[in-house]
């Protein structure tokens, strides 16, 4: 297709580098391009980069000559499949495994991440959802932790520090139930207190 002068040409990325790549036309005795501008949303205060891969097969506008043009963007082909078939499902995929999914007919989003990932928020940062599952072995919390709701632990509990030497200070009652409170090896439940006037100087075991 020619028009006014501009030619639409279909061809694989021969060479790449961030912003621009060399495309190669292989129904052109497999002429390859200058250096192409790759067409992106945003260059100049907000910068948006995705360089393509070498043996993509991209759309591009030419000039007659096939000597100046730009790169419109990737397309997909029958040796390059959508990774998706359904037309409510938006999917960013990448070559290690990684991606990001929504689906609109559904409301549901899926992340991917196969590496480190790190969010970096310059304010608050406010997750709301009904349920929140943290399947990891481990979590760490570098500043302070406040739980304004019920906290329930099941695989027990271990703490170290704390202000003015105490690793746990708590305002209010507490209460245990089928279990015991113990003081390094001293027994809330079981000990004896000695030196008690009366008997035989020992207490006997605490009154429940």
């Amino acid at each position: 297709m020619n028009t006014g002068g501009v030619t639409y040409k279909q061809g694989i990325v021969a060479e790449a580098k961030p912003g621009f790549c060399r495309v190669r036309f292989d129904d052109l005795d497999e002429l390859v391009t200058a250096w192409l501008p790759v067409i992106h949303h945003k260059t100049q205060d907000d910068k948006v980069i995705w360089t393509l891969d070498i043996g993509e097969h991209v759309a591009c506008l030419m000039d007659s000559n096939m000597e100046d043009g730009c790169i419109v963007g990737a397309i997909y082909s029958e040796a390059d499949t959508p990774p998706v078939a359904s037309t409510d499902k938006f999917r960013i995929q990448f070559k290690d495994g990684g991606s990001f999914e929504y689906d609109r007919s559904s409301g549901a989003m899926s992340v991917v991440c196969k590496g480190v990932a790190n969010l970096t928020a310059g304010g608050a940062a406010t997750v709301k959802a009904q349920t929140i599952t943290l399947d990891t072995p481990e979590a760490t919390c570098t500043g302070k932790l406040t739980v304004q709701g019920l906290l329930t632990y099941q695989g027990g509990m271990a703490g170290s520090g704390g202000t003015g030497g105490a690793a746990a200070s708590i305002q209010g009652n507490i209460k245990v139930t089928g279990g015991d409170v113990q003081a390094d090896t001293i027994s809330l439940k079981n000990h004896k207190t000695s030196q008690v006037q009366g008997g035989n100087g020992t207490s006997g075991a605490p009154v429940p």
